[in-house]
This record gives structure tokens, sequence and C-alpha cells, in this order.
């Protein structure tokens, strides 16, 4: 029978040090993620739009691989197989410095920088081609255009896409777990299997990923209001 009387397992000096630890590494993995994702969607997303035929199958492989790997197994092939594919001192170096962690925030980044790319694409058809041969008209060249005039444009059509992006990179760190990473579904396994007392731990795991995602989803949705462009994000 559960018991649901015994809290204290949850503030207790060493257990409380762990919890709070593995929660900013959780913060830290999936903002790192969310970084890097942002960098390489928008770039693979350009490079869809490209007038060079080449570019644009590259960057469609890209998302092609990347977004239809499950997670898991993009997670898995980073950090067993890749370091066994270079030189052993290079393996030992990766293992000696945390490679658990960057190979999570590196399976992270990847599969979700897929997805990015996909609304990045979407948002210059929603921007439309008409002022794609406007600003050809006026001058400016593919990549003037760009950065000028639709980058700005398609990141803010494309907002609450990405909003719900960052919740999900939050959500999917927990599977950095798996590979050995101490965020917090990983710590607050251990504690239960060290205390047996699986209900304090998984619902605290529960109310932290719930609130946080509340917290992310607020924040952003306050970005979102702030950015928002009239007739294309919601008023």
């Amino acid at each position: 029978m559960l018991n649901l009387s015994n809290w204290s397992v949850l503030w207790e000096p060493v257990t409380r040090q762990s919890l709070i630890d593995a929660l900013l590494m959780t913060c830290a993995i999936s903002g790192l993620s969310w970084f890097f994702s942002m960098i390489l969607g928008v770039g693979i997303g350009l490079l869809r739009e490209m007038p060079v035929a080449a570019c644009r199958v590259l960057a469609s492989s890209y998302v092609e691989v990347f977004r239809n790997i499950p997670l898991l197994v993009q997670l898995f092939f980073i950090y067993y197989i890749l370091p066994r594919a270079l030189p052993d001192a290079v393996e030992k170096v990766l293992f000696n410095f945390g490679w658990e962690v960057v190979a999570a925030v590196i399976t992270l980044s990847l599969y979700t920088s897929a997805k990015i790319a996909e609304y990045v694409r979407a948002g210059f058809n929603t921007v439309g081609a008409r002022m794609q041969q406007a600003a050809a008209a006026s001058g400016l060249t593919w990549w003037q255009a760009q950065r000028h005039i639709f980058l700005g444009l398609v990141l803010r059509t494309s907002l609450p896409s990405l909003v719900s992006e960052f919740v999900t990179i939050f959500k999917g760190s927990s599977l950095a777990m798996t590979v050995g990473v101490a965020e917090t579904t990983y710590v607050t396994r251990q504690i239960g299997t060290d205390t047996f007392q699986w209900f304090q731990t998984n619902l605290y795991a529960t109310a932290v990923y719930l609130l946080c995602a509340w917290v992310i989803a607020g924040l952003m949705s306050l970005v979102e209001r702030r950015l928002r462009i009239p007739g294309r994000i919601g008023s």
C-alpha cells in the first residue's frame, strides 16, 4: 500500500539539493537546445527557399532525416555510435567531460531544428510570392530581401509554432535520463528507488514539468502579443 504521508523526503537537505541541481540541469539542456535549434532551423529554412536547387535538396534531406527518426533513436546514435567513429583519444576526452549532456543538447537541437525549418518554410509561404517579386523589383538581392524584409515577418508569423516547440524541448529533455544525465526525471527516479517514496517523487516531477511548461507558455504568450502582426497572428 502506498505511503502518502511521508513528504519529508522531498525537502531533506541532500535530496532538496539534488532536486534543485536536477531542475537547473533540465533548464540548461532546454535553453541550450532551444538556442541552437533556432539558429539551425532558421538557417535550414532559408536554404529550403534558396533559388539554388542543390541547397534546397540538401536542406530538404536534412529535414526529412531528423524530423522522421524518433528522438530516442537519434539520442542513442549520437551518444553511443558517434564517439566510436572518432579516434580513441577524442572519444576518451568526450566521455570524461560530460558527453552525455552534450549528446542530449545535440540531439534535441537537430530534431527540433528540422521542425523549426518547416515552420520557417510555411512562414515564407504565408508571406507570399508577391512580396518576393516586389523585393526583387526594388533591386534587392535574394539575401538582402531575406535579411531586411522576410526573416522578421516569417519569424513573427511563425511565433505560435516556435513557442510550442520551446515547450516540447523542455518536455523532451526528460529523455536525457536514458544516457545518464542527472536531470529532473533521472534524479526523481533515483530518489524513488532509494527511498521507495514513488508517489511523492513522481508527483514532484509531474508538477515541475507542468508548472514550467505553463510558465514558459505564459512568458512566450506575452512575447507573441507584443510581436504579433495584425491579420497574420491572432488579435
